[in-house]
């Protein structure tokens, strides 16, 4: 066989190879998204970004957002390929990857897609009502407190377990002390806070949380800084220690010393590569859209979202080759 017809050959094998991968890559996706509760920031996120991603992955693709299960399931779901995408968290990353605290093995398959959206804090919200400055008092004078946090399976309910932890609070404290502790949604949580019902609530929240907005705006509350000490302690699993600023909400005219993180878009070693790479793309390409669909992603900056310390587990290789092709990542 002469050089030529070798060359020939070669030159129609990698025609088809090309041809078959642009198949696969236009092939419609149908891909389930793991997000939160409506009411909360994280719902809206998804919407945004299922809006966005529906034009630009295949024609006929589908984003099927889920209104559940936050930072804590999330992960699992995701490991799972029970939802191929979810928002997490760097910290339960961490956890999962790790398999501590709300882990109880080693989820080795999670990769990262886009880190760093934006800035949530720990929170202890409670009404003016409540004759306490810090959870430090609720202890020691065993207040009868009503507690409300998100649903078992959130950051926002495993938070507020670790946050009173740090302050030897424990929810059955709670109860022997005449108070309670409800595990809810938001509509529930902000009707309690109107109604009266509600005197605290432990939550992850971001800047211009629609629910959270709600809460500070139709009902008399404040927000309770962490003590120092207590912050050093969830810094040890993992957290950062934050200072989310004054006037974030309405009546809030202090800065509120706490521990924060970031917002991570995550999948699995499953998603094939053109998918991760089309749907990282799409995000880091589009701050505008994404801070018009909620303000809490103002603070995303897609140039660095690839980092490490804005992610927590390995970035997926499609996410990797959309960060290189724009030259953020080395």
């Amino acid at each position: 066989m002469t050089r030529r017809s070798l060359t020939a050959i070669l030159a129609v094998v990698l025609l088809a190879a090309g041809a078959l991968g642009a198949a696969a890559q236009s092939a419609p996706v149908n891909l389930a998204f793991a997000t939160l509760s409506q009411g909360t920031a994280w719902y809206v996120y998804g919407a945004t970004m299922a809006e966005l991603l529906r034009k630009t992955l295949p024609a006929g693709s589908n984003i099927d957002v889920k209104p559940f299960s936050g930072g804590v399931g999330n992960a699992k779901l995701v490991a799972k390929n029970e939802t191929p995408l979810a928002l997490s968290f760097t910290v339960t990353n961490r956890w999962a990857s790790q398999g501590q605290e709300a882990y109880d093995s080693k989820l080795e398959n999670l990769r990262g897609l886009v880190g760093g959206l934006d800035d949530y804090y720990l929170v202890a919200i409670a009404s003016k009502k409540l004759d306490a400055s810090s959870l430090k008092d609720i202890k020691e004078r065993k207040l009868p407190v009503r507690l409300y946090t998100l649903p078992v399976g959130s950051l926002g309910e495993l938070g507020a377990k670790q946050l009173l932890r740090e302050y030897g609070i424990s929810y059955d404290d709670l109860k022997s002390w005449g108070g309670a502790a409800a595990h809810q949604g938001y509509k529930i949580i902000v009707d309690a806070f109107k109604d009266g019902r509600a005197d605290l609530l432990i939550a992850v929240i971001t800047p211009k949380h629609p629910s959270i907005t709600e809460i500070a705006t139709f009902s008399d509350v404040k927000f309770l800084s962490v003590e120092a000490e207590r912050v050093k302690g969830l810094a040890e699993l993992g957290y950062q220690p934050a200072t989310m600023p004054a006037d974030v909400f309405k009546g809030q005219t202090q800065p509120v010393s706490t521990v924060g993180f970031p917002t991570v878009l995550i999948t699995n070693t499953a998603l094939p590569e053109p998918v991760a790479y089309t749907i990282t793309k799409t995000i880091i390409e589009s701050k505008d859209a994404l801070v018009r669909g909620h303000a809490g992603l103002a603070a995303f900056d897609p140039q660095t979202a690839w980092k490490p310390e804005n992610v927590g587990i390995p970035l997926h290789p499609g996410a990797e080759r959309a960060y290189r092709e724009k030259g953020w990542m080395k």
